[in-house]
């Protein structure tokens, strides 16, 4: 599973084909619900969401930016999704409905735009 990380850390690159760029997005969803519940079970589910998107965006997407040749439009795009899933996760977690539904019509939208620009 390590190898895999770190496969994904030094491959930063926007998937050309809808499905798999769509199932990358759902991915970095996923991580941001994941990191969330697990960090937010020490330090609260929003400051939790805080510590997960930020520190998403700033290692993560930075390493790869600074290492790997990352594009800064792709990270935000990933950043953005692990985000959503921070809140998704943060407002579940605290029964905020509006805070999940923001942040998933947001995703909702990154994910029409993104799939609907790889059908063209």
């Amino acid at each position: 599973m390590i190898e895999l990380i770190i496969e994904m850390l030094r491959s930063p690159d926007a998937q050309p084909d809808a499905y798999t760029w769509g199932a990358a997005l759902l991915g970095h969803f996923a991580i941001g619900l994941i990191l969330t519940a697990l960090i937010g079970w020490r330090a609260g589910a929003w400051r939790g969401a805080t510590i997960v998107a930020a520190g998403y965006a700033a290692l993560w997407e930075g390493a790869q930016l600074l290492w790997f040749g990352g594009g800064i439009a792709d990270g935000l795009v990933d950043a953005a999704a692990v985000a959503c899933g921070a809140v998704a996760a943060a407002g579940a977690w605290r029964n905020r409905g509006a805070a999940v539904a923001a942040a998933l019509a947001l995703l909702a939208t990154i994910g029409a735009v993104g799939i609907g620009r790889r059908y063209k």
